[in-house]
């Protein structure tokens, strides 16, 4: 079987209604079941736009996650969401500073949000004759986010997993267990 070639990495511009709806989501002015409607609507828009663009495989955009990476982290168990002092720097810019804390050992949950977001997208692949795809961190970006950070991250991270042998393995396996 050949690899796969792909033509998008996945991840489009927020439409300016989703925008407008997390902002709201933000002040507490719309519910969760309001914001996923937004997002439900502009991922069937999306689709519909690559399919007319011809291409073959497609994605929802990411329009459910609010950085690339971190919420496919924050979806595990044992990861919490936390605020660290700044974001990382890229030439004169710097991100939000949010980051990804180990609170307990590092499980897969189920229900975890990119699998919910793969079934929303997939029969609308289906439907359309295409293939549905999603991108994922790779386990390398998860061991980096848990101990390269900051000093409070890291010290998380190793009062959980003291041996970090114990958790190089668990960011590339599903694991159910402690």
């Amino acid at each position: 079987m050949p690899f796969p070639r792909y033509d998008i990495i996945g991840s489009f511009l927020r439409p300016a209604a989703l925008k407008e709806a997390r902002e709201k989501f933000a002040r507490g002015e719309i519910s969760q079941a309001e914001l996923t409607a937004v997002e439900d609507q502009e991922i069937k828009n999306l689709v519909q736009k690559e399919v007319a663009a011809g291409l073959k495989v497609v994605s929802d955009g990411e329009f459910r996650r609010s950085y690339w990476y971190l919420d496919t982290f924050w979806g595990f168990g044992g990861v919490e969401h936390v605020r660290a002092d700044h974001g990382y720097f890229f030439h004169d810019e710097e991100t939000r500073p949010d980051a990804a804390k180990l609170v307990g050992k590092l499980t897969y949950e189920a229900g975890h949000p990119d699998v919910a977001a793969f079934d929303f997208l997939k029969p609308l692949a289906d439907s359309a004759g295409v293939e549905a795809r999603q991108s994922i961190p790779a386990p390398a970006q998860l061991y980096c986010e848990l101990i390269c950070r900051n000093d409070e991250l890291i010290a998380a991270t190793d009062a959980v997993y003291p041996d970090r042998a114990e958790l190089w393995p668990r960011t590339f396996t599903r694991s159910t267990g402690s």
